[in-house]
């Protein structure tokens, strides 16, 4: 059972990897689409995904890119992620490539790159939202005993 804080983490980790494959679904098919951005943001939406499961699991944030690695962390708690390593792989080749200049020219990345870069992102957010439950049961913390300076107890007072 989850405490409201976990469960909100959880939730807050799964709403940015959300809005990262968003944006990158409108922008691949606008008339100037930024492709270099699109593959950055999914392989940023994807390691999103796969830090939400681990988050879920009870795992302690590490930061890392590498979704390789990362990968590893869930089949530990899943085997059957296994089936996202070629999708990670693909991904994984954004973690830097297109987010500083001079590493490959944005002209370098085209439309195809961007579609699957958006269905490997897709095919590991489908995978992760078929296994956590952001809906767990919510542990309540108790309530902290009302702070009675008095030194009186509360049951003896009329």
């Amino acid at each position: 059972m989850k405490s409201k804080e976990e469960l909100q983490l959880v939730r807050d980790w799964l709403r940015l990897a959300q809005k990262n494959l968003q944006v990158s679904q409108s922008t691949v098919s606008a008339d100037y689409a930024p492709y270099h951005t699109v593959c950055f943001l999914c392989q940023g939406s994807a390691e999103r995904y796969l830090k939400t499961f681990l988050i879920h699991q009870g795992w302690e944030l590490k930061k890392t890119h590498d979704l390789n690695e990362l990968l590893l962390f869930c089949v530990d708690f899943d085997p059957e992620f296994e089936t996202l390593r070629e999708d990670c792989e693909i991904l994984n080749e954004y973690i830097t490539s297109s987010r500083y200049p001079g590493d490959v020219p944005s002209d370098d990345f085209d439309e195809s790159q961007g579609r699957e870069a958006i269905e490997s992102a897709e095919q590991i957010q489908d995978f992760v939202l078929s296994r956590i439950d952001i809906n767990d049961n919510v542990q309540e913390t108790p309530e902290k005993p009302e702070d009675d300076s008095s030194g009186q107890d509360k049951d003896s007072l009329p």
